[in-house]
């Protein structure tokens, strides 16, 4: 083994062991793909970190939770809801008047709806909180 390599392997191993403690020890977590002797491009490791994001904000989404401080992306989340709900209200006139559509579409459309009442759901908290302080 000369100097080149062994330099080499020291520069791969981490410089101090990880705090068990700390959430960056876990996959998915912020600042596990960066953490000490790594470069933080791993595609595992970056799409965990991705798969935890999402989930997270899901999870702020249907709890009722998601806190937005931008009002440009609290108007498009608003928005977004509009649009999302807007199919399901349109599916719900329709069978009153008589028209009957098949199981697929009345799927997707209470699909898209719920996800269109949590978004403004989650826009109105939001706007609540903001005009309280």
């Amino acid at each position: 083994m000369n100097k080149k390599s062994k330099g080499l392997e020291s520069m791969n191993k981490p410089k101090k062991k990880m705090n068990q403690d700390s959430p960056s020890t876990l996959p998915g977590w912020p600042g596990y793909r960066t953490r000490d002797g790594r470069s933080g491009y791993d595609p595992i490791d970056t799409r965990t970190e991705a798969a935890h994001t999402a989930g997270a904000f899901i999870r702020g989404l249907i709890t009722g939770r998601l806190r937005i401080k931008s009002p440009a992306f609290l108007f498009l989340l608003g928005i977004l809801g509009l649009v999302l709900i807007a199919p399901l209200i349109l599916a719900i006139f329709e069978l009153t008047s008589g028209n009957i559509f098949s199981v697929n579409e009345g799927i997707t459309f209470l699909i898209a709806g719920s996800i269109g009442f949590a978004l403004l759901f989650n826009v109105i908290k939001n706007l609540i909180a903001t005009f309280k302080k």
